[in-house]
Order: C-alpha cells, then sequence, then structure tokens
C-alpha cells in the first residue's frame, strides 16, 4: 500500500498493481482509501465485515469511491463484457437485470494506473477504451494536517457519451447511543424500518432493528446550495465533518452492525472532449 503521514494521521492507500487482491469490480482502484488511522486513536475507518483483515472485495472497507454506470451493460449476455470506469473490463455472470456488480464480481483485467507520489499527496492516473467510450481519470490523495482530500478528474475521449454516475462510500464506526450523522441540507427520511432522527435533527439507528443484516435507505432531501457537509459522529473523535464541492443527486445512507456510510452522488454526462471535476474533503 502507499502510505500518506503526517505527526497525527495516517492515510493508507491500495496500490493498484500489487494490492489487486483487495480490489473487485465496484469500487475505483485507483485512489482507493483503505484505512486511515490516527496516531492516539487507532483506526478511524471499518467496514461492513471489519474488523476482518480480507473483507470481500465487494464491501471493502476505508473510504472507497464508485462508478455507478456500467458501460455496455443493457446489451451484454451473459459471458460478455461490461466496462466499469475506475475498474476495467468485467464479465457479466449472471442474467439479472439490471446489471450490478454484486452479482457480476469477475474482473477480465484491470485498467493499468500510473501512480506520482509527493510528500502528502499522491495521485494515480489511468485511461480506457471500451467500446464507443473512451476517458483519461485522475484521483488525487492529499493530506493536510486532519483533513484528506479526495479529488477526481475525469475526461471523455471517445465518440460516445460517458455517463458519469459517482459516489463515495466512506464506512465510520458506529456508536453506542445510536448518532449517525446530520446533513446541512434538510431532509426527510420516511418510513423505513432502521433509522429515526431526533429533537436536534440526528439521524440515529433504531435500537430494536436487526443490524446484523444492514438496512438502505434513500433519503429525500431539499437541495441548498452547491456542496453538501455532513457531520458524522465517531466513537472516539465525537463530531467529525465530510465536505463535498458539489450537490448531491441522490443521496443513500447504509448501515449494519460494523459501520455506516452515506453516499452523496455525484452526476454528468460528459461528450468527446469534456471533463469534469469534484472532491470530498474528510476532516477529522
Amino acid at each position: 500500500m502507499y502510505v500518506l503521514e503526517n505527526g497525527e494521521l495516517t492515510v493508507s492507500i491500495l496500490d493498484p498493481q500489487a494490492d489487486l487482491d483487495r480490489c473487485g469490480s465496484r469500487y475505483c482502484v485507483g485512489g482507493y482509501i483503505y484505512q486511515v488511522e490516527d496516531a492516539v486513536h487507532g483506526p478511524l475507518f471499518t467496514g461492513p465485515q471489519w474488523p476482518k483483515p480480507y473483507p470481500d472485495v465487494f464491501d471493502g472497507q476505508g473510504a472507497p469511491d464508485m462508478f455507478a454506470t456500467p458501460l455496455g451493460a443493457e446489451d451484454a449476455a451473459v459471458g460478455g463484457e461490461v466496462g466499469i470506469i475506475g475498474v476495467g473490463r468485467v464479465r457479466r455472470t449472471s442474467p439479472i437485470e439490471p446489471f450490478s456488480v454484486r452479482h457480476n464480481s469477475e474482473v477480465i483485467e484491470f485498467l493499468p494506473w500510473t501512480v506520482e507520489e509527493k510528500p502528502h499527496s499522491i495521485t494515480m492516473h489511468t485511461e480506457a477504451t471500451f467500446r464507443g467510450w473512451s476517458y483519461r481519470l485522475a484521483r488525487h490523495i492529499t493530506l493536510t494536517g486532519r483533513s484528506i482530500d479526495s479529488r477526481t478528474e475525469i475526461e471523455s475521449t471517445g465518440d460516445a457519451p460517458l455517463p458519469v454516475r459517482w459516489f463515495p462510500h466512506p464506512f465510520y464506526p458506529p456508536t453506542v447511543d445510536g448518532l449517525l450523522c446530520r446533513f446541512s441540507m434538510p431532509v426527510i427520511l420516511g418510513e423505513n424500518p432502521g433509522y429515526f432522527m431526533n429533537a436536534e435533527g440526528w439521524i440515529c439507528q433504531r435500537p430494536d432493528f436487526d443490524w446484523g443484516r444492514g438496512c438502505f435507505l434513500a433519503v429525500d432531501f431539499t437541495r441548498e446550495g452547491n456542496a453538501l457537509t455532513v457531520t458524522q459522529r465517531h466513537p472516539r473523535l465525537g463530531d467529525v465533518t465530510a465536505q463535498t464541492d458539489y450537490a448531491p443527486v441522490y443521496l443513500p445512507i447504509w448501515g449494519n452492525s460494523n459501520t455506516f456510510s452515506f453516499e452523496p452522488y455525484f452526476e454528468k454526462q460528459l461528450s468527446r472532449g469534456d471533463s469534469a471535476s469534484w472532491r470530498i474533503v474528510y476532516h477529522f
């Protein structure tokens, strides 16, 4: 793994060549933050199977991110190939519709990445062509004090419009009192078995829910501004935050007995020559 560190935090980032046994068809391989450790408090992220040392690659751990729209899935037969942005060529092994990497885990070929290291930052670049889609992709991770900046840049270089639908998936440890997070914009949870909102606006776990099986919920929200701040309750640090520089188009939350995550989606379609960049910054 690659490591960024200062006197307070150590950030472990998967090597896109040497750590492919920890990668699969789901998460972007370049810039995959696998763990952040505090010099005093230890690991700050968990995962759905935490503390399993080699979790299933679909579940993962840390603060990965994912491009959610598969390329060519609508006409790929079982046995055929699908392109996953940031991952590579994936075999369609399941007839289940719609295509999901949950049911199609075989990576035929991972993308090649080049890596540029600096004392407190790392950049990973790749290029890919799949059928009529082509793109250049860069992932930048920077450590400054107690903040980790995860920035993504992508450019469409092919004839087919490139569907970019991306989200971060940070896995925080759950708290004893069940307090999870609150958002900088108004949200409505609606009827659901696992979550409720308290009087202070915190999303909380229902104590009588079976958290071993997990709970997914897409929250309803009112878009305000061009960014999002999430305040997350952390069992060892108190309140920590994450900030995007984009307003999400979709906002699910998910948790089980080992972890909790929010997933603010970025979405844009890119024609040939168009590019986009966005970031999420984790503050500890």
